[in-house]
């Protein structure tokens, strides 16, 4: 599969926007959390790392894998990342009385989440195509695949 086939998340490229944006975003959320706390971290980092990273990564990432393993789409895997950032916000108010309707802490955590959820999504795509399809990939490090050495696409189409 080249690069211009597909859609930019089932493209098997590991250097791909579809993997390197989320790696970017979580590196980015997480140093924030530590360098600059005010920018994602509303009541203490105790809460953002139990609740967002822990929680709500953990799910994230077990959602993405989930949409993947069943073969549906990344459209859905996307969908649940956003009920699960409103889950995780009202754990942030439920559990550590934060504020229920902040949009920069919303955004913040479902950047996140969507971020982990696509990461979940492309480690479990990766290996469904590595495995069903060896004939035609071969793993491309944790997040990619790519075609066989010696294959051709009129081969591969056959």
């Amino acid at each position: 599969m080249s690069d211009r086939d597909g859609t930019l998340i089932s493209q098997g490229a590991p250097t791909s926007l579809a993997v390197v944006v989320p790696i970017v975003v979580s590196i980015a959320v997480l140093l924030a959390a530590i360098v600059a706390p005010s920018m994602v971290v509303e009541i203490s980092r105790g809460d953002f790392a139990l609740v967002t990273v822990f929680l709500g990564g953990g799910a994230a990432w077990l959602s993405g894998q989930s949409m993947a393993r069943t073969w549906r789409s990344y459209r859905q895997a996307v969908l649940y990342a956003l009920l699960l950032g409103c889950v995780v916000r009202f754990f942030h108010f439920a559990l550590f009385e934060g504020t229920l309707l902040s949009l920069h802490y919303f955004l913040t955590d479902t950047a996140f989440l969507v971020a982990l959820t696509t990461l979940g999504f492309r480690a479990e795509r990766a290996n469904q195509m590595t495995t069903r399809y060896g004939w035609i990939y071969r793993r491309a490090g944790p997040f990619g695949w790519r075609d066989t050495p010696g294959q051709t696409t009129a081969e591969t189409s056959a």
